[in-house]
């Protein structure tokens, strides 16, 4: 096994089906073997993630954890449920590592802003590293304009027939030329039968409620969302009552404060906070349809 700097930098100590992975991945690069390895800020619930840097590139590796993952989508359905998404025939499921492999290739395939492969196998993949800041920086900084981008860019997908999943503010990156780069697609949403634009409305319904939890300036975006992003969703053709009902379910289910609660829940301080906005966002969805 190559001399691994994580061991040196970091108090984690890595699976060894993933210690082996990581060994291969870099082998595949040049100046692999002295390339500094780190641990970003933000890991994850279902991914080993590390940052690999040699003299000339920077990359990202990912393999799944291998520690169970049932507390995790016992949360996300009980989510889904609550915003009657499996109810109208919605799906979801964590993809293992090969379909989230295939899932980059059919998106690059069509021209869509995600990282480029550089190599993966069963149980890891190694991408390109992209620079810049995510979608949630931006709107806790109150630049709530960023939010348009996002569903443009979403909109592009569903034209595309892709659907990306799990939009909910560090997937989505901003790069330095003001280019939306979307990472991250362990989640897969798909559907019974026809959609019926059902999926489609839902990846919508999320970037939209994800900005007024995490902005600092709610009264701006709601009003972003009133006079831009409605008229866009409606000339788009999405089915507004059914992202009003999405957000909906994602106010009632993140402000419940007799949900079970653990570490995705939010501070108790914002249950109150976020009640009157969340209420004028779903009454403009309302006023609207």
């Amino acid at each position: 096994m190559m001399n691994n700097p994580i061991n040196k930098n970091s108090n984690t100590t890595l699976p060894e089906n993933t210690a082996k992975g990581l060994d291969q991945a870099l082998a595949q690069l040049p100046g692999g073997k002295t390339a500094r390895i780190e641990k970003p800020k933000v890991e994850g619930a279902f991914n080993h993630i590390l940052l690999i840097t040699t003299p000339e590139y920077r990359y990202v590796f990912r393999a799944r954890r291998e520690s169970s993952s049932d507390e995790i989508e016992a949360y996300m359905r009980y989510m889904y449920e609550a915003t009657s998404f499996l109810e109208a025939g919605g799906i979801f499921k964590l993809r293992n590592i090969a379909e989230e492999t295939d899932f980059i290739k059919s998106a690059l395939a069509v021209g869509l802003p995600v990282p480029k492969l550089i190599h993966a196998d069963t149980d890891w993949m190694l991408i390109e590293y992209i620079e810049g800041r995510t979608f949630h920086e931006f709107v806790k900084a109150g630049e709530v304009e960023i939010l348009l981008k996002i569903l443009r860019e979403l909109n592009l997908a569903h034209r595309r027939g892709i659907i990306y999943g799990d939009r909910w503010g560090d997937n989505e990156i901003i790069d330095s030329q003001g280019n939306v780069r979307m990472i991250d697609f362990d989640i897969e949403w798909s559907h019974e039968g026809v959609s019926n634009g059902i999926v489609e409305a839902l990846e919508m319904a999320v970037p939209i409620f994800h900005s007024l939890r995490l902005t600092s300036t709610r009264n701006d975006l709601l009003q972003t969302v009133q006079n831009d992003a409605l008229p866009l969703l409606k000339s788009w053709g999405y089915k507004i009552d059914t992202i009003r009902k999405f957000i909906e379910g994602f106010c009632n289910f993140y402000l419940d404060p007799n949900k079970p609660s653990n570490i995705w829940s939010l501070p108790p301080e914002l249950y109150v906070s976020m009640a009157e906005p969340a209420n004028r966002l779903i009454a403009i969805f309302a006023e609207s349809e």
